[in-house]
């Protein structure tokens, strides 16, 4: 193999890696979205993600492991998706500052990260509250203290007993004096 020649991915193989870190950046430092519609073209997206060589593509290349075949380079096993920057960035000083074995895992880490998040609103609206909730005490007793939207499931029940403030439920943000 010459000085010159890289071990490119394919496009299916990039697109796939795509699709599994669900256009998210793999650092997990970053985890940018890489993908966005174009604010002009309604048939166009603005895409700033990579497959990037967690070992190179070519020898001298940052974490350049020669025991690896070119199908082996060139595999999504050897491959991590990553924003534009974060790519340049393990690259840099020859990729000295980020070891295989470390981007390794921020790939498992990621797509662990995906997989679990699956079908989940990162930041759900509403909260579900059900069973029962009991507080007892002196002072200040609060059962339920709620300060965002919420489902209270029918049959939740909301217990307080003490003695000095005793509240079962409360619903909002108390404006502290």
């Amino acid at each position: 193999m010459s000085g010159t020649s890289r071990d490119n991915f394919s496009t299916r193989t990039a697109s796939n890696l795509a699709k599994r870190a669900s256009y998210i950046c793999s650092n997990p430092d970053c985890r940018a979205l890489t993908i966005a519609p174009s604010n002009v073209d309604p048939n166009k997206s603005i895409f700033i993600g990579e497959a990037a060589h967690i070992t190179a593509a070519a020898p001298n290349g940052p974490r350049h492991d020669e025991s690896l075949s070119e199908d082996e380079r060139k595999s999504i096993e050897n491959a991590i998706f990553l924003c534009r920057p974060c790519a340049r960035m393990i690259d840099a000083n020859n990729g000295l500052d980020y070891s295989a074995d470390m981007i390794r895992t921020w790939k498992k880490l990621h797509e662990d990260w995906v997989r679990g998040n699956l079908n989940k609103s990162p930041n759900a609206l509403i909260t579900t509250v059900d069973g029962e909730h009991v507080a007892e005490g002196k002072g200040d007793v609060i059962a339920l203290d709620i300060q965002a939207p919420v489902f209270l499931k029918p049959g939740t029940k909301s217990i307080a007993r003490g003695e000095g403030s005793i509240t079962a439920t409360r619903i909002g943000k108390v404006e502290k004096e």
